[in-house]
């Protein structure tokens, strides 16, 4: 499925597949890409919106447009991709060497801090007539000491993986009794590993803005256009309505017609004086 490169609209709050309840999981991973000629360090971003009901089922265009009003833009460190599964339709966007800011920040001590753009899928799901943050699942790069904010439902804390190293995982899911985050404030946060910063090529850096995909929501409205006043010597409009200009031919011509009377009697004037 094509992702369009135009800048996108933002859609009117709860316009969006009116009569179908949405339901949007996200996830959240770090891990590599392979499918170039380097091996890139990612944070991969996964969105699965499911209509709710064996009634209602996601056709391609459906799909299309909803990649084409959320998913839209380009960036050499961002790559994205959506499909429809058989039954979902789903937003996939990875982020490469500094666009990875967008979800983590590191000091100097090697403190992470992890997070993810809610806000913006918060307004994603509110673009729905009855759309729902069902499920976020957040898993962090190699880190110790983690910890989760916002009281998820479950969480695997300093879990070890390869190479002496950690990982923590943080899942919330509104229909386990938790509440979805929907503010871009760190969820995770922990202390980075030697693996993340040498083999993971993490970085020390504050959180950046999103490289993509473009957010509507935050374009600038067009200001609009206003005709320029008229000046205050200009005559009004006519009685039936119409503008000033047929008047000003009206005296245009009046004035070419003056200097035509001039010259001919000029002309004449020449000639009887010849005789």
């Amino acid at each position: 499925m094509r992702i369009a490169s135009a800048t996108p609209t933002a859609p009117e709050p709860g316009t969006l597949m009116p009569g179908n309840e949405i339901t949007m999981d996200i996830r959240i991973r770090y891990g590599l890409d392979g499918s170039d000629t380097d091996m890139l360090n990612t944070v991969e971003v996964t969105i699965r919106l499911t209509p709710r009901g064996l009634d209602n089922d996601f056709q391609v265009e459906d799909c299309q447009a909803i990649a084409d009003t959320f998913w839209s833009g380009s960036h050499p460190d961002f790559k994205s991709k959506a499909f429809l599964s058989p039954v979902s339709c789903v937003l996939e966007a990875t982020y490469y060497r500094e666009a990875r800011h967008a979800f983590y920040s590191m000091d100097e001590s090697g403190h992470l801090q992890l997070r993810a753009p809610m806000e913006y899928f918060q307004q994603m799901a509110d673009s729905f007539e009855k759309g729902t943050i069902t499920e976020l699942d957040y898993n962090s790069p190699s880190m110790v000491n983690g910890q989760c904010n916002f009281e998820p439902t479950y969480s695997v804390i300093d879990d070890p993986i390869v190479a002496s190293s950690h990982r923590s995982s943080c899942v919330w899911q509104s229909d386990h009794g938790a509440v979805i985050p929907i503010t871009d404030e760190p969820l995770l946060e922990g202390d980075a590993d030697e693996f993340f910063t040498t083999y993971k090529q993490g970085t020390v850096g504050a959180f950046t803005d999103l490289v993509a995909p473009v957010n509507p929501f935050t374009l600038p409205t067009p200001e609009p256009t206003t005709p320029p006043a008229e000046d205050s010597s200009a005559a009004g409009d006519s009685a039936d309505g119409q503008s000033n200009s047929t008047g000003l031919l009206i005296g245009i011509g009046a004035a070419i017609a003056a200097l035509l009377l001039v010259g001919t009697g000029a002309l004449v004037v020449a000639l009887r004086r010849r005789h």
